[in-house]
């Protein structure tokens, strides 16, 4: 089955009003749009969304979010990560990272929403999964030749992981997605 095809199998949800897949750095991969909507706008800032929920939940010292969901006046939007990785930040080679968000307008479809989302890119996770590197030619290691570590090198520690987190946190910053969404909420509310 095509990628635009296990996509597609979003709309059947009652209420749906589009679906994009996009890689961990927040390029558009595939979209199922049936309604006149920016999906590439919205899978940017969908991405920065799912990327500070997980750097937040990291920080809470919970792990990664996989998922993450709010509801807005017009929609609910599901957002799903997919990463076999370690790297919360980039796909590594032999293993898949991407992300998926979706748009429903029927509050009675959150439970078949969240079921779908989760089946769905599990689906994708064989066609976007990197090739593994392959090795370098096998040589023999070199002799380990012990040296004596004088005792105060030895007894420094480890850098603090804290400010591993504060580096992640500060890299995942993206001025240019900020700007775009500061432009929306600056934009006149429709009239009906």
């Amino acid at each position: 089955m095509d990628v635009q095809k296990k996509l597609a199998r979003l709309a059947e949800i009652d209420g749906f009003l589009g679906a994009a897949l996009f890689s961990a750095e927040g390029r558009i991969l595939a979209k199922c749009e049936p309604f006149d909507l920016d999906l590439k706008l919205i899978a940017a800032l969908a991405n920065t969304v799912l990327v500070n929920a997980q750097k937040v939940s990291i920080d809470m010292g919970f792990g990664r979010s996989q998922f993450t969901y709010f509801h807005t006046e017009k929609a609910m939007v599901l957002l799903r990560c997919l990463n076999e990785g370690r790297n919360p930040l980039r796909a590594e080679p032999g293993k898949c990272h991407i992300h998926l968000v979706l748009l429903v307008d029927n509050p009675e479809s959150l439970g078949i929403a969240k079921l779908e989302i989760s089946r769905v890119i599990e689906s994708l996770a064989e066609d976007f999964r990197l090739p593994p590197q392959t090795a370098p030619q096998q040589r023999k290691p070199p002799v380990a030749v012990k040296k004596k570590v004088p005792e105060k090198a030895a007894a420094l520690p480890a850098p603090p992981k804290r400010q591993h987190l504060r580096d992640v946190a500060e890299s995942l910053d993206n001025e240019h997605v900020d700007a775009l969404f500061d432009g929306l909420l600056m934009q006149p509310a429709e009239q009906h």
